[in-house]
Formats: structure tokens, C-alpha cells, sequence
């Protein structure tokens, strides 16, 4: 079935928390070694007729490759090898993670709230009354565990070694309660009481990343009283800044997925995949072929199949969900246009008046810097953070800690 045909009626996705599990989601494996297969293979089928193509169908790329095949058409024997050897690599990398042993070995944190589907996880359950509270807010589409991978590299533990409750939102996959959410409805009937929950004591200090970065943010301004600090991590705020042509054809999705979001139910977990693997089609190919070169007893290569497993652990959004984000987002680039209300309220950056702390990745492909830094900008007086790091990088890398983490750490606690 294609994205264009009938979607059917969806029922809601299972809730079940992360926890010991097998590694989930098998679909996005199927659908990486689909693409990248496809991609590989059809090079040597295409390379002699490439000298004949129209001029106007070439891009960049394929107008280089086309004075090769005219100047070398001796060359097709020797790139169907490469191909080929490099297909093998990448199934062989494919094949030793999906037999790797590592597992995310932990329990989740203790439940301390709980609304629908939307959970409130203590990370410092016996910390001192006075510890201050942090609400962390990750994206709505990956579950929060990138921030708690390991006991040993654990960004919420780490804020709890540091004297801080930190106190993260579990979205969880949306149930019935949250079928017709929208992102706004997630602030105000999710995340407003959370805050109340974690400002009990007097404000809290708010980190959003991702995604979930700009539901803070329309948080911090609509209960100001309650926020200590702001924290954005990789948000995006310009949609149509920074990306390359990937990400330009990305802005054309929301026709291609309407048979999904025009219906109030949710969009599937694999369909939300399937679009973030067509913006980067190669991906999949490079970052497996490297894991096969990996010692496979490494802790390279066991971070490797954890962070794999996070990406394969997506959950649904629900359907007006859905539309903002490809729709109001990534097609009309509401938020940049100032346009991007919550309830009756214009979310605007301008108008947040606690202090504010924004990192902007800078080899963040999925929120590019010029996505991100105008969010930067826009919040008075934020202090900006550019470690050279990807936008999983942040969490996740062995550089994480000691570039992003601690220097967030060492501010929260001088605010």
C-alpha cells in the first residue's frame, strides 16, 4: 500500500511503557535495507543510460555522474563490484545488530503523576526538599530513554548526581484520551499540570529537547510563575532554514500523507519512519556499514544497537498532531511566521522573560543550526551553547556529558 492510498481505521497504539524488551520494531529495519538496497543496486542498471538522460532531469550529482559514463563507459563492470561490496557490507551490518546482545538493562523511574497515557517519571525519588526540580520534555515521536540509555551515561541521572529532582515526561504511545490531541492540547492539558506537579515547592527549571523543546517553550511562556529557567536543546523554530533538498521535498509530504492525517485517529509509528527514512536515504547504508567495521564487543558498538533500538522504538502521533507538525510546521512554517498559537495564545519566543539557555547543535542535520538559531535569538537575553555535535549526538554521544551536559548543569545551578 502507498502513502497515497486509503489509510485504514487505526486503533490506538499499545501504551506499554519502555522497559526489558526485545529490540522493537522490526518494520524500520525491513524499510532500511529496502531503500538502501534499492539505491545501490539500481546505479549499475541506470549507469549506461545516464549519457542519454534530458539535461533537465540531471542534478548536480547525476550530471557528474553522466560525464563520467561518456568518458568512461569501461566503467560499469567495476561499479557494479563496488555496489555490490557495498551492499554486502551493509546487510552484514544489518544481520550483526540484530544479533547483538545488548539491551537497555534498566528499569524505568517511578511514576509520580499520571494522566491518559502521559506518565511523570522521579529520577531522584529520595532527594532533599530543597532539591530543585527540573521537568525534562523530550519529543513526542521517540520515547524519552535516549535520555537514560545507560546507567553510566544517563543525562537525567546525571542532573540527579548534581543534587537536582529531575522529573521527565513519559509521553508513552497515545491512547484513546489523547486521540484527538493536538500539540497545544499536549501543553495544556498535559504538560500544565506536570509543571504544577514539579512546582509544588516553588518554580521548577524546564528542558525540552527536540520536539519536545517547543512544547516547553509554549509552556515557560503560558505559566511563567512556575519556570525557574528554560532549556531548549535542538529545537527547531525555522522550518525552512538549513535543510538541503531532502529536507526541501520534505515540506511537500503533507499532500502525500493526507489519506493519514485527514482522519482523527493516528499515524502510524511505521509511516513516521518511512518519512524521516526517505529524507535521508543513504543514512541507514553509512551507519551500518560502519557498525559492521566495529569491534562488536566494544562499547561503540553496544551504544551503536542501543541508540538503534531508541530509533526503532518510535510511537504514533494522533492525527491533528500530525497535521500541525508536517502541515502548520514543516509546509506553512507557522512558528517562524510568528503564527503558532496554543489555545487562544501566539506562542512567541520574545515574550519569555526567565532565564533561558539554547544549544544549537552544530552538526545537527535533522534540526539544522539555521533552523534552530533563530529561536536563539529571539528569546531575550538567552544564553546559546554550539557544541559540534549531532542532534542524537547530544544524548548520546561519549562527548555528551562532558560538551552539552555538565556545561547545562554548571548553568542551572548559577540560575
Amino acid at each position: 500500500m502507498t502513502l497515497a492510498s486509503a489509510a485504514p481505521k487505526q486503533n490506538p497504539p499499545s501504551p506499554n511503557p519502555p522497559h526489558l524488551r526485545p529490540k522493537p520494531n522490526r518494520h524500520r529495519a525491513a524499510l532500511n535495507m529496502a531503500t538502501t538496497l534499492s539505491a545501490l543496486l539500481s546505479l549499475p542498471t541506470a549507469w549506461p543510460s545516464l549519457k542519454n538522460a534530458s539535461p533537465a532531469l540531471k542534478s548536480e550529482p547525476l550530471a557528474r555522474l553522466a560525464e563520467l559514463s561518456v568518458r568512461h563507459p569501461d566503467l560499469a563492470p567495476h561499479l557494479t563490484r563496488e555496489m555490490a561490496l557495498r551492499a554486502r557490507r551493509f546487510m552484514n551490518g544489518v544481520d550483526l545488530y540484530k544479533k547483538h546482545p545488548a539491551q537497555r538493562g534498566i528499569e524505568v523511574a517511578p511514576v509520580v503523576w499520571k494522566s491518559g497515557t502521559t506518565l511523570l517519571r522521579d529520577y531522584a525519588p529520595h532527594a532533599a526538599t530543597h532539591a530543585p526540580v527540573v521537568l525534562v520534555v523530550p519529543s513526542l515521536i521517540n520515547r524519552f530513554t535516549i535520555l537514560d540509555i545507560q546507567p553510566e551515561h544517563s543525562f537525567l541521572r546525571l542532573l540527579a548526581a548534581h543534587g537536582f529532582k529531575p522529573l521527565v515526561v513519559d509521553w508513552n504511545a497515545p491512547g484513546e484520551d489523547e486521540r484527538d490531541f493536538t500539540l497545544g492540547d499536549y501543553v495544556t492539558e498535559r504538560l500544565v499540570s506536570a509543571l504544577r506537579v514539579a512546582a509544588a515547592k516553588g518554580p521548577a527549571h524546564i528542558i525540552g529537547y527536540c520536539m519536545g523543546g517547543l512544547l516547553a517553550l509554549a509552556l515557560a511562556q503560558l505559566e511563567p510563575s512556575l519556570t525557574r529557567s528554560l532549556s531548549l536543546l535542538a529545537t527547531p523554530w525555522d522550518f525552512h532554514a538549513g535543510y538541503d533538498a531532502a529536507g526541501q521535498a520534505g515540506r511537500g509530504l503533507e499532500d502525500k500523507l493526507q489519506p493519514w492525517l485527514s482522519q482523527g485517529d493516528f499515524m502510524p509509528v511505521d509511516v513516521i519512519q518511512g518519512v524521516f527514512t526517505s529524507l535521508q536515504p543513504m543514512q541507514a547504508m553509512c551507519k551500518f556499514s560502519n557498525f559492521a567495521a566495529l569491534d562488536q564487543t566494544s562499547l561503540d558498538a553496544a551504544r551503536f544497537v542501543l541508540i538503534e533500538d531508541w530509533l526503532n522504538d518510535g510511537v504514533a502521533l494522533p492525527a491533528p498532531a500530525a497535521r500541525e507538525c508536517f502541515g502548520d510546521f514543516c509546509a506553512r512554517n507557522v512558528t517562524a511566521k510568528g503564527a503558532w498559537k496554543v489555545g487562544d495564545t501566539i506562542i512567541d519566543p520574545h515574550s519569555i522573560a526567565v532565564p533561558s539557555y539554547v544549544v544549537v547543535p552544530g552538526r545537527d542535520r535533522i534540526v539544522p543550526p539555521e533552523s534552530a538559531m533563530p529561536l536563539a535569538h529571539a528569546i531575550p537575553h538567552a544564553l546559546r551553547h554550539e557544541p559540534m555535535l549531532g542532534h542524537i549526538g547530544i544524548m548520546a554521544s561519549p562527548q555528551a556529558p562532558h560538551q552539552v551536559w555538565k556545561p547545562l548543569v554548571g548553568w542551572m545551578e548559577a540560575h
